[in-house]
Order: C-alpha cells, then structure tokens, then sequence
C-alpha cells in the first residue's frame, strides 16, 4: 500500500511523515526506514526507525530512486514500512514526472505487503492523474 503526504513546500509534510512513522514504529512487525535526503531530522525520528540519508549514495534521477527502494526491499526481509521523505527532490524531478517510479513502488508495496509513506509537495488538487489511486493522508 501506498500513502501520500501532500501539500506546498512549508506546509508540514516533513512533520507528518515523522509522526506517522514514530508512530508506526510502536506497533510495527518488522523494520521500519526512513529516507531523506538530509540527516537534519536525526533526533526526531524514533531511534527505533532507521534513518537513511540518501545523499550519502549515489542515487540520482528516477529510475535511481527506485532501485535504492529495491535495494532497500531485498536488503531487508522484514521490512514492513518505508518513508520516503521528499521522492521529487531526491529525484530531482517533479511528482508529474515519476509515473514509472509510483507505478514499480505500488507494485513492490503489494508484492512484499509493504506499506510505504511518500511525502509529495502539491496539493491534492494539484496531483497528477497516476497518484489518485494511492490514499492520501
């Protein structure tokens, strides 16, 4: 299952996503990660979850992203809940230009029953076609 977290830069998501996985980490039956692309949130985040600052791998663009959160998955065989602080930025690409990378991460969360948290700086309204199958929270 996938999760959104959206709104404009500035609007909390990145408090949001921390809660719902300081939160989750209480009652979770496996690993819980966190990925952002900053060790900034180091103390806010349970030291239960483990906090990945992604800047410290070579990941770029897209197809880069997607196959860290595969590498992640095959990494970890009880992995249960992913945090994706930030996708876009990490990305360096607009959400309107990830299709390819929801659809793959849809298809791992349900493949693994995986529940995955994704922050998303736009609006509801402003959400491409492809994300409004995944629940907004």
């Amino acid at each position: 299952m996938v999760n959104l977290i959206c709104g404009n830069k500035g609007s909390g998501k990145t408090s949001r996503i921390i809660e719902k996985a300081n939160a989750d980490v209480k009652t979770a039956k496996g690993d819980c990660i966190f990925v952002n692309d900053t060790d900034r949130y180091m103390y806010d985040v349970d030291r239960n979850v483990k906090l990945i600052d992604v800047t410290e791998y070579p990941v770029a663009g897209e197809e880069g992203l997607l196959a860290f959160v595969c590498g992640l998955a095959a990494s970890r065989s009880d992995l249960t809940n992913l945090y994706i602080d930030g996708a876009s930025r990490i990305a360096g690409c607009g959400p309107d230009k990830m299709k390819k990378f929801y659809d793959e991460l849809g298809k791992l969360a349900d493949k693994l029953s995986l529940s995955v948290t994704v922050t998303v700086s736009a609006t509801a309204e402003e959400l491409p076609d492809f994300l409004l199958k995944y629940k907004i929270i």
